[in-house]
């Protein structure tokens, strides 16, 4: 019998001890899981909530511009956030504008104010590079109300268009042009991202704080043709005008449909630096904000195709320029370091926008939006 109790007292200490042991594997397990969750596959997760959220970059509505005329008429219902330095701000800013550091953009998206209530928020900067690359990252996150203006400040006024658009064209590498056509290279992997999220939109919100913190994603035209084989020269233009003229080696990705995962995406090489260009590099700071949001080495052409074949765009019939005498309008600007009051601004005789009824309600607008098919 005593063997009998022994055997018994054995056998349940046995069945103590095996059970604590579970319990440890258990809380390995969980520990394990945890682990193989930090190791998710980033890029994967973030291409597929971009997509999944309407196909960002390829949709109709991008490059999302607005003109100088139309926010000069809209004064009274149109939140404008001057995203240049403070002393360009102080010197002289469009009635109403907010001074905002690109750094601060989210933080001021989401507690300085009530986005959804405005009809449009209007980013502006010089030459509407960096305020479509920052307009491109806010729309990605969400806040679809967000455009940039077009041609920035150039277009608000002649004195700040003198060292901007005014100065950024030229028909300097002109003669460079080649029509042979190049073609894409094989199907390469896809930047990895390391940010620690583990949502898409965790994911997005970390890279966009990132970029909107270093904002040196331009190259210009001199320092392109001094080595066009140190850049995979992507072209980002309608294929008919490629055909009539384009940078030496560059090869042709067609606006709105070539950047998706499952069609041409892959062809862009992550070994070596990406530009990108457009006519006059509006659209293509959308686009490159969208690459560098997922990983890519990528920078846009600053001025586009202005900034070095300006007058062959019209010879060829490609178009497309900065026109000085119609985009600027000298609008009338403001001095100071804080918002003035908006109040009694008007419309010039040659807008196109309908005059808007005194009233705070958001106004519907009545104008025809001219699509820019193959881009800006």
């Amino acid at each position: 019998m005593m063997k009998n109790y022994l055997f018994g007292l054995l056998f349940f200490l046995a069945i103590i001890i095996s059970s604590c042991g579970n319990d440890n594997t258990s809380d390995k397990k969980t520990v394990k899981e945890d682990s193989v969750k930090t190791e998710v596959n980033e890029a994967e997760v973030l291409y597929d909530f971009l997509e999944k959220s309407g196909d960002y970059i390829n949709s109709k509505g991008i490059p999302a511009l607005v003109k100088a005329n139309e926010v000069y008429a809209n004064l009274k219902n149109y939140h404008i956030i001057d995203v240049r330095k403070n002393k360009d701000y102080v010197a002289g800013h469009i009635n109403g504008a907010v001074n905002v550091k690109f750094s601060e953009l989210i933080k001021y998206m989401k507690s300085g104010i009530s986005a959804s209530a405005y009809e449009k928020i209007v980013l502006v900067c010089y030459s509407n590079h960096k305020a479509s690359y920052a307009a491109s990252i806010l729309r990605m996150l969400g806040y679809g109300n967000v455009y940039s203006m077009k041609w920035g400040m150039s277009a608000w006024d002649k004195n700040l268009a003198e060292n901007k658009w005014l100065k950024g064209t030229s028909n300097k590498y002109a003669s460079k042009l080649v029509t042979e056509e190049f073609p894409k290279g094989d199907k390469d992997k896809y930047p990895q991202i390391k940010t620690g999220k583990y949502t898409g939109y965790d994911i997005l919100e970390a890279r966009a704080e990132e970029l909107l913190n270093n904002m040196n994603f331009k190259i210009k035209a001199d320092k392109l043709f001094e080595n066009l084989d140190n850049y995979y020269i992507a072209n980002y233009w309608k294929s008919e005008h490629y055909k009539l003229g384009h940078i030496p080696g560059a090869i042709q990705y067609t606006p709105k449909k070539s950047l998706l995962k499952n069609t041409v995406l892959s062809t862009l090489p992550i070994d070596k630096p990406i530009v990108l260009y457009c006519y006059t590099g509006q659209h293509a700071s959308f686009a490159v904000a969208y690459l560098r949001i997922l990983g890519y080495d990528a920078y846009a052409l600053a001025y586009g195709a202005n900034s070095f074949m300006y007058n062959e765009l019209k010879a060829l019939g490609i178009g497309k320029q900065f026109n000085g005498e119609k985009e600027i309008k000298n609008y009338p600007l403001v001095e100071g370091n804080e918002p003035s009051i908006k109040s009694e601004e008007t419309p010039d005789s040659d807008s196109n926008v309908e005059e808007k009824p005194e009233t705070n309600a958001p106004v519907i607008k009545k104008k025809k939006v001219e699509e820019e098919e193959g881009g800006c």
